[in-house]
């Protein structure tokens, strides 16, 4: 079995890409080289790749390091696929290497790019790759003040819970300072801007929400409402769905925004009218919170996804006339 569009004799490369290093073996014929990972190293895998006449490129996203590569192969006409980590290892399971080296790693990418329904992953747009970046980082701090709060209170008082409050005071300082750089990242793009002002119209989705959905799933809007369900983790029977299989390829790995999605879940519980009812109908119906809690949060990432697909603001319900 070949990947989509791939003959036989078409070449396919896997790299495994780590801070320092580009591990790449080319399938069929085992064609290996490895190069450095700066900006002489991309310049000649780039160059390698296509007089070999590579075709496409398997890369496993891993945070920052593989973006650079991933622009350059795309600038050079080659199609670039993202795998999903887990998926990749059980592939590599599934043939029975067990062992893991970093020209393993490689072969096995090339050979798991053949698979059928591999779809070639566009770059990311500078301007959302920023505001990934300043999302992920208020996320960390965010973890940081969490962590701090916990020490603090084994600490009791004292200097060290001092020295440890006055940390989360700075943090909390960085933080509200990240916050105004997201607005304005927001806003500094015409498509994420017109993107953040549909999320903020949803009742229950507030301006960390909108953050986190603009750059964590930058997908919505142009899926179907299934695959939104289950981007997420929401879908039901979601683990053995097709919907579920085709959202953990779009999400090549990424974490699922639980906590986000929680807290914009049980503010719109509370504030959103329409799913207030929803919710308030399940509960009645035996239906336990946390339950009702991931189908309210289903409700809303699908409402979400239909109006960034519609360019559309939301507008509550209007009871119908008796």
């Amino acid at each position: 079995m070949h990947g989509t569009g791939l003959a036989a004799t078409d070449l396919v490369a896997g790299v495994d890409v780590s801070k320092a290093r580009l591990d790449t073996q080319v399938e069929p014929g085992a064609a290996t080289r490895s190069f450095p990972n700066d900006a002489a190293g991309l310049r000649a895998a780039r160059d390698w790749l296509r007089r070999l006449g590579v075709r496409r490129v398997v890369l496993e996203p891993t945070g920052r390091y593989h973006r650079a590569l991933h622009g350059c192969l795309d600038k050079a006409g080659l199609e670039v696929v993202l795998a999903d980590p887990l998926q990749a290892r059980q592939f590599a399971r599934s043939m029975g290497r067990l062992a893991k080296t970093d020209r393993i790693d490689a072969a096995t990418l090339a050979l798991f790019g053949r698979l059928p329904d591999r779809r070639r992953a566009l770059p990311l747009e500078h301007n959302l790759q920023q505001l990934k970046d300043l999302v992920a980082a208020r996320a960390a701090c965010v973890e940081d003040c969490v962590k701090r709060r916990k020490r603090i209170a084994e600490f009791g008082t004292g200097p060290a819970a001092a020295a440890l409050g006055r940390l989360n005071d700075a943090t909390e300082r960085e933080i509200g300072g990240l916050d105004q750089a997201i607005a304005k990242a927001l806003q500094a793009d015409a498509g994420l801007a017109r993107r953040a002002e549909i999320l903020r119209s949803i009742a229950g989705i507030g301006p960390v929400a909108t953050a986190v959905l603009c750059a964590d799933l930058p997908e919505l809007g142009n899926i179907g409402p299934k695959q939104a369900a289950a981007l997420v983790g929401t879908a039901p029977f979601a683990r053995d769905s097709g919907a579920s299989r085709g959202a953990r390829h779009i999400r090549g790995g990424r974490p699922r925004p639980r906590k986000v999605l929680y807290m914009a879940g049980t503010a719109a519980r509370r504030c959103n009218p329409d799913l207030r009812i929803f919710y308030q109908r399940l509960v009645d119906g035996g239906k336990p919170h946390q339950v009702a809690i991931t189908a309210v949060i289903r409700k809303l990432v699908v409402l979400a996804n239909a109006l960034l697909r519609e360019n559309r603001l939301w507008q509550p319900l209007v009871p119908a006339k008796t």
